[in-house]
């Protein structure tokens, strides 16, 4: 997804799933697509980019029809509104982490599960999603909508972006991850025991900054809402990518001189990403490693080696041991198993 347009595009799999897996459940996704504005011929056709409000309207059809907001993909059901009621009991508490811990106690109740859970290790926090039954997630469509959901009311509830230390996901790098670099920004880990949001805990102290009028128009213009980048985003973390992301392709930036860009010292500026969860060389890890799929998996087909140029690596040697680093493949690999669409 990108912000060309007010909401950009996103991936063709997310139609597509959300078309699969409402057929999987019984229910006709045909006029759900047509309403939605969307033709038969998108799906299943990976190349192809969906324009991401009409992406929004048919997952909310599929939540009207089938009234269901797990779509039965978790093996628990959530009733149509359940959103809407956390989002009412939260959006009144003073601070976020209280606000999330609310969260996860009504969703517990509402699904008599663990469905929701906020643990601390006494500088990270996770918000984790326990799925009863992952096996039913097609494609892990609701693992990843239900780790959005959160993100994104997390940071509509404070009115900033939300700044992610890591998400963890127990499942491998889809095929789509390219997009993952958009919807969860940080560093993502795939086949572990859990699937997590991680933030640093000094945001469970920022205070909610919405009430129930914001709420409301919140709430009427989800799914949408979800897929729209917070503009109100002004952590350092966040800054330090845009400087970096715009001078990667000249051999990146040294600390020194991105602290300098940010004018502070570079201690100021190690001690600011510490307490944000992150560190200067994880970051430029991150812009290095998204800029890289989004050229290898794009379709103007860049070869390697000048993809290694592009984020700043002269050997491409190195360029792919770290890549393989950070996903696990090559990047040749990498680049076939997306146009496998595996």
């Amino acid at each position: 997804m990108h912000e060309k347009e007010d909401f950009g595009t996103g991936a063709n799999h997310y139609v597509s799933s959300l078309f699969h897996a409402t057929r999987q459940q019984g229910v006709d996704p045909m006029p759900l697509l047509a309403e939605a504005g969307l033709p038969l011929s998108v799906i299943d056709q990976p190349e192809q980019r969906i324009p991401t409000e009409k992406l929004a309207n048919f997952q909310k059809y599929v939540w009207d029809r089938m009234q269901d907001e797990a779509m039965g993909l978790a093996g628990c059901s959530l009733p149509a509104g359940t959103y809407y009621m956390m989002g009412q009991l939260t959006v009144h508490q003073p601070t976020l982490g209280k606000a999330l811990a609310l969260g996860c106690r009504f969703y517990n109740l509402v699904t008599r599960r663990e469905l929701i859970s906020l643990t601390d290790d006494g500088r990270h926090t996770l918000l984790s999603i326990n799925l009863p039954r992952p096996e039913l997630d097609y494609k892990h469509l609701f693992a990843e909508i239900a780790l959005l959901s959160w993100h994104r009311y997390a940071s509509w509830l404070i009115a900033d972006s939300l700044p992610l230390v890591e998400t963890h996901f127990n499942y491998p790098a889809p095929a789509h991850v390219g997009e993952y670099s958009y919807l969860y920004p940080g560093v993502h880990q795939f086949d572990c025991d859990d699937l997590s949001l991680v933030f640093s805990n000094i945001y469970l102290n920022r205070p909610v900054k919405q009430n129930e009028g914001s709420l409301k128009s919140f709430m009427n213009n989800c799914p949408r809402e979800l897929f729209r980048r917070y503009k109100t985003d002004y952590s350092v973390t966040t800054e330090l990518k845009r400087i970096l992301t715009k001078e990667l392709t000249d051999g990146g930036l040294t600390i020194d001189q991105a602290a300098a860009a940010l004018h502070m010292t570079t201690r100021t500026l190690t001690r600011r990403l510490s307490e944000e969860g992150a560190s200067f060389q994880q970051i430029k890890n991150v812009v290095r490693r998204d800029l890289a799929i989004r050229w290898l998996v794009g379709p103007d087909d860049i070869a390697i080696h000048d993809v290694a140029e592009r984020v700043g690596f002269s050997d491409p040697a190195v360029f792919t041991r770290a890549f393989r680093s950070w996903t696990g493949d090559s990047p040749r690999r990498y680049r076939d198993k997306f146009r496998q669409g595996r």
